[in-house]
């Protein structure tokens, strides 16, 4: 019985195996093809901050203390390294970098990318009164339709305003997303997780 099994299994995970080789290879295949989109410029990059330590009221602080506030773990501060790190060696342009007033955001903006200028549109909603988190949705969406230049555009946020714009129901920390804008709308080109958190 167990060589039966064994000669039953085996071909089954070998397939196993070969359809993770190919899905790995077609993620690669799609993160090179946003990378090599970045480096023509003019994108608008929506970035949730790196990994923080979740905990219970994380959403409900008000920013501006960052001693009260949920803060980048050590490995959200080595994500935002990375990320730095991923697009300086392919030499990709980054203009301004805007960020949420939470810390967490700020941090990942200037450990990443060397600078962060808060705007309080990038807030998440759950903070704010549902009529300002909708024009806070609506100002974050004319930054990204008007946005025209040589580099790209980052835009530090979080989970649930990026989901907004991009209609994606789940966004991991360090995650970001690549607009290419278009006027009176845009295209999602693609997106690229650093990490697995």
């Amino acid at each position: 019985m167990p060589s039966s099994l064994n000669s039953r299994t085996a071909p089954l995970l070998l397939c196993l195996v070969v359809l993770l080789t190919l899905s790995v290879r077609c993620a690669l295949a799609d993160d090179e093809h946003v990378w090599a989109t970045l480096k023509q410029g003019g994108k608008v990059i929506l970035l949730r901050h790196t990994h923080v330590d979740i905990r219970e009221g994380i959403g409900r602080l008000a920013p501006g203390n960052c001693a009260a506030e949920v803060n980048l773990s050590t490995s959200g501060v080595e994500q935002a390294g990375r990320i730095g790190e991923a697009f300086r060696a392919r030499g990709i342009a980054v203009g301004e970098v805007l960020t949420s007033p939470y810390c967490r955001c700020i941090d990942t903006g200037r450990l990443a990318f060397g600078r962060a200028t808060v705007v309080r549109y990038l807030m998440p909603p759950g903070v704010v009164s549902d009529s300002q988190a909708k024009l806070n949705n609506e100002s974050a969406l004319q930054e990204i339709l008007k946005y025209h230049d040589t580099s790209n555009l980052v835009m530090i946020t979080h989970d649930l305003n990026i989901s907004n714009i991009v209609l994606e129901p789940t966004i991991k920390m360090g995650e970001f997303f690549v607009l290419q804008p278009k006027g009176a709308d845009f295209d999602v080109i693609g997106n690229i997780r650093m990490g697995d958190q």
